[in-house]
């Protein structure tokens, strides 16, 4: 078993010890022997400021770096995610594999939300005068984080990150080629941008995430395109095709004509169903043309039928 042995700053000492200096208040007639030193189920820090306040507060910040480091040691530091390879034609081609190196911070640990020093076991400040009569603080934390604790922390750390790579792995996991719904795909996109916006910055988790999303996105922008179902005086069907296969998808394109008036529109089946006024602004001997633009992911997927 480990033994949490923290010591503190060698430098950070009372400053009754450094010459030309005077203690002028603390918060015990004797400085606690544990000053300095290491103690088995203890984190021992050391701050120095020039008020009271912040040199505990900065005690404290030790303490929860201390915490993370301690628990940065013991965890199991990357994780690997498979990933499917797509082919021009929708086809899954290979896998490979992405490894993502992990690192321990502060939002991922909710104990040190926790920790204060109203839990500490100890605790000691000293007031000191300098040569120069300005004064600044030492404030001294004694902060119990027992072997059985430790543990604990770092078990509750890796199943958190557990469940965040089981997600990751699903979103990597995803058979491109039986994908016949657009509606579904797109929230995956997004989802995978909300799961990376989730992560800290510096988690190289978030390349593996965008990686998936270029996967998406290089798969729309090669097979999807718009075609024609049918088209007369009274109305035109088209719908979203991903190379031969018909998808399912709730969003409706925008239309433009020059000459169709009273357009209309609606999902079934589908497909947009437009419906629109031949007769009031077209003509028998002139070409009369409608646009059907879907906009996914930022790019443009049109076609141009045209109507007699």
């Amino acid at each position: 078993m480990r033994r949490l042995l923290i010591f503190a700053s060698a430098l950070l000492l009372a400053g009754a010890a450094i010459a030309g200096e005077k203690t002028i208040q603390s918060s015990a007639k004797h400085m606690p022997s544990w000053i300095g030193g290491m103690e088995e189920g203890y984190i021992i820090v050391s701050a120095q400021a020039e008020d009271l306040d912040a040199a505990q507060q900065k005690a404290i910040t030790q303490v929860r770096e201390q915490i993370i480091s301690a628990i940065a040691t013991r965890v199991h530091s990357s994780t690997s995610i498979t990933m499917r390879e797509v082919t021009d034609n929708g086809s899954v081609q290979s896998h490979k594999e992405m490894t993502s190196k992990l690192s321990v911070e502060a939002a991922d640990i909710p104990y040190l939300a926790n920790v204060s020093p109203s839990h500490a076991a100890d605790y000691y400040w000293a007031k000191i005068r300098r040569d120069d009569k300005s004064t600044y603080y030492f404030y001294h934390v004694k902060y119990p984080l027992s072997n059985s604790k430790l543990r604990l922390l770092v078990e509750e750390y890796e199943k958190q990150q557990k469940l965040l790579n089981d997600s990751l792995q699903a979103f990597a996991s995803t058979d491109f080629a039986e994908y016949d719904d657009l509606d579904k795909m797109l929230l995956r996109h997004t989802l995978l941008k909300q799961f990376a916006a989730g992560l800290h910055e510096d988690d190289s988790r978030r390349e593996i995430c965008k990686a998936l999303r270029n996967t998406y996105e290089q798969m729309l922008n090669r097979n999807l395109h718009v075609e024609t179902l049918s088209s007369n005086r009274q109305g035109t069907r088209a719908a979203l095709f991903y190379g031969d296969t018909q998808l399912t998808c709730s969003q409706l394109p925008k239309v433009k004509s020059n000459c169709l008036t009273a357009i209309e529109m609606k999902n079934a089946s589908n497909a947009a169903v437009i419906s629109y006024d031949f007769q009031t602004g077209c003509y028998e001997e002139e070409q009369n043309w409608l646009d059907i633009v879907y906009t996914i992911l930022g790019k443009k997927y049109n076609t141009r039928c045209y109507i007699q």
